[in-house]
């Protein structure tokens, strides 16, 4: 991942270099600015996934880099840096949604804590997607074979994750279970084949029905008529 330091002392800068060095090794590429405009141009030209920004900057405040980071198209997150007397600039931080701050001198402890609390924030992150991607790709899956027995087993090993939590997130995602929306969407193919002439025995095995009896009821508890009445 990659880092910009934005502190205009070289002793603090180099300290922040070591540090991340010291706690994380190679997991950060670290690069480093001495003031306001020198770092607005690195995150406009390059992709930061961090940014450690302190509040007092020879040419600008750091409140006011902070405000021009985030008009960006792409953000990255903003850890303040700041001394024991910065903390009104510190709150108008918070609020310029920073999401987190250090203490000058840095100690190991806070800053493993702010670092280590933007890394959980971000594998939350990239769960929360994979999980969004996952469910996606079970709407599809569905959408394209309705017509067979689709198994939660089967699904759940597809998308590598456990039948009852892809039941949750499925529901959440979509506010409908999956066996929900394989009825739906099977019951959805039929009225089409049944608008376009098929018979009504042909159709629910066409959508996934072995029983004719059973394909009327669920037909029937969603659309709120018999397949035969609807055809006609």
């Amino acid at each position: 991942m990659n880092v910009l330091v934005v502190e205009d002392d070289l002793m603090e800068r180099q300290a922040l270099q070591k540090l991340f060095q010291l706690c994380y090794h190679d997991e950060f590429s670290v690069l480093t600015a001495f003031d306001g405009a020198s770092a607005l141009d690195r995150v406009r030209r390059y992709r930061f996934d961090l940014v450690i920004l302190d509040i007092v900057l020879p040419d600008m405040s750091g409140i006011d880099v902070l405000e021009e980071i985030q008009k960006m198209a792409e953000v990255p997150k903003v850890i303040m840096a700041t001394a024991c007397s910065d903390y009104d600039h510190l709150r108008e931080a918070m609020r310029g949604h920073a999401i987190d701050y250090i203490i000058k001198p840095y100690s190991i402890k806070t800053f493993q804590d702010a670092i280590d609390g933007f890394l959980q924030q971000r594998d939350k992150n990239v769960e929360m997607f994979g999980s969004q991607k996952a469910m996606q790709t079970i709407r599809q899956y569905i959408e394209e074979n309705y017509q067979i027995n689709v198994k939660l087993d089967d699904l759940a090993t597809m998308v590598s994750l456990d039948k009852s939590y892809i039941e949750r997130l499925f529901k959440k995602q979509y506010g409908i279970s999956i066996f929900s929306f394989l009825m739906q969407t099977r019951i959805s193919k039929a009225k089409y084949y049944l608008s376009q002439g098929m018979n009504v025995s042909e159709t629910a095995r066409k959508v996934g029905f072995e029983d004719p009896a059973y394909f009327g009821k669920c037909f029937k508890a969603i659309v709120g008529k018999s397949p035969g009445q609807y055809k006609k």
